[in-house]
């Protein structure tokens, strides 16, 4: 059973346009944020994950930010995040989102000049893992990308794998994506009740997506 919960996030946007659909959100928002597998900073990364993949740059993407703000997530953390989702879903998307970033950020009254430390290149052999592609070119560029995302380390091990997950749902990648995702989730110490919960959080973003997904997840987990 679902258990919804409030949490303070910004809905007035919503309620000057439709207060209808402003209450059918906030009824959406206590369903998926009343899960109990991850943080409110963990789910807040979540939306931005889906917002970029998504390219949903426009009012959910001010709210979102707005919310990630309310709940103390520094300026320098959505970077982090963006630049970490960008294998995920594309550069070109990724850069979309960085811009618009910049301009929400500042007027809401972010901090934007903390940019946080550059990210220190470490060992991420555990994190590797190769595409099923014979093409030498494309390995060697995705390995690449994913030592270069997974050196993010301003976000934890368990954010970055929770934000990876998130980005299969979000893009209907439930391959070995997917499942090489699933293991990193675990391995970063969630359960697999809390690894469901990821998945049921992308609900918002339509339940067909998260329906499929939680097919998938059923089979990897039962191997």
């Amino acid at each position: 059973m679902v258990s919804p919960m409030t949490v303070d996030l910004p809905s007035s946007p919503l309620g000057e346009v439709d207060p209808q659909f402003e209450k059918l959100a906030l009824d959406v928002v206590a369903f998926t944020f009343g899960l109990p597998g991850t943080s409110i900073r963990e789910k807040l990364l979540q939306n931005l994950t889906l917002d970029v993949c998504r390219s949903h740059t426009g009012l959910a993407f001010r709210m979102h930010l707005t919310a990630a703000k309310m709940h103390g997530v520094a300026y320098a953390d959505p970077l982090a995040a963006i630049r970490f989702i960008a294998p995920h879903s594309g550069y070109p998307a990724a850069a979309d989102a960085l811009a618009r970033l910049k301009e929400v950020a500042t007027e809401i009254g972010m901090d934007t000049s903390d940019l946080g430390e550059k990210p220190t290149p470490g060992a991420v052999d555990n994190v590797m893992r190769r595409l099923d592609t014979t093409d030498e070119w494309t390995t060697r560029f995705q390995e690449w990308q994913t030592s270069r995302a997974w050196s993010e380390d301003l976000l934890s091990r368990r954010e970055r794998a929770i934000m990876a997950l998130t980005s299969d749902v979000g893009q209907q990648t439930l391959d070995e994506s997917f499942h090489w995702h699933v293991e990193l989730a675990l391995d970063a110490g969630l359960s697999k009740d809390d690894v469901r919960d990821v998945v049921r959080f992308c609900a918002e973003y339509g339940t067909a997506r998260v329906a499929a997904a939680l097919r998938e997840l059923d089979n990897v987990l039962s191997t």
